[in-house]
């Protein structure tokens, strides 16, 4: 079993490398899809929050596992951009699974110190609040409306998010 997972890691690593040479040579601002964008801007903002704060040695980056909300997964793309755009900040892993992200013991704490993200859908033009939920244990789930214009070149947040009631991120657990 730890091989097929291993093997499964491997085949992912080499397409995400492939993905990021073939858009090296590409126009940044055009290579980075306008949902990417959306969403490396909540990231961005939950990463910059103190109340969020990732406290990791000096030699390492956060942590940070990624969920879709949404009943569509996050398309390969998408988190190619956002993987790339952290590449030097933070750890970025999307999920396909929430026991990925999760330890196994009591409290259920994410897994090396890092923080679990949920992040909903994005509509493709306009403005729209996008949903996102922070976890670190299962009493720290926080969830936000993120006010999002997307009508110029880049997404801007257009004021502060929301805190809201977590919906996402408490099921299934």
């Amino acid at each position: 079993m730890l091989s097929r997972v291993r093997s499964v890691h491997t085949v992912l690593s080499i397409i995400l490398c492939a993905a990021l040479v073939i858009s090296c040579g590409s126009d940044p601002d055009e290579a980075v899809s306008p949902v990417a964008e959306t969403y490396i801007l909540v990231i961005d903002w939950v990463l910059a929050e103190p109340q969020f704060a990732i406290e990791v040695e000096p030699d390492e980056l956060p942590v940070v596992f990624v969920e879709s909300l949404g009943p569509a997964d996050i398309e390969l793309v998408v988190q190619v951009a956002v993987v790339g755009h952290f590449i030097d900040t933070a750890d970025i892993h999307f999920i396909d699974s929430r026991i990925e992200a999760l330890e196994e013991i009591e409290g259920a704490p994410v897994r090396d110190g890092g923080l679990l993200v949920g992040l909903g859908g994005v509509a493709v033009d306009g403005s729209a609040d996008v949903r996102g939920e922070i976890y670190r244990t299962p009493e720290s789930i926080v969830g936000y409306h993120f006010p999002i214009d997307r009508t110029g070149r880049k997404p801007v947040m257009t004021q502060p998010p929301t805190q809201v009631e977590p919906e996402g991120l408490v099921t299934d657990q």
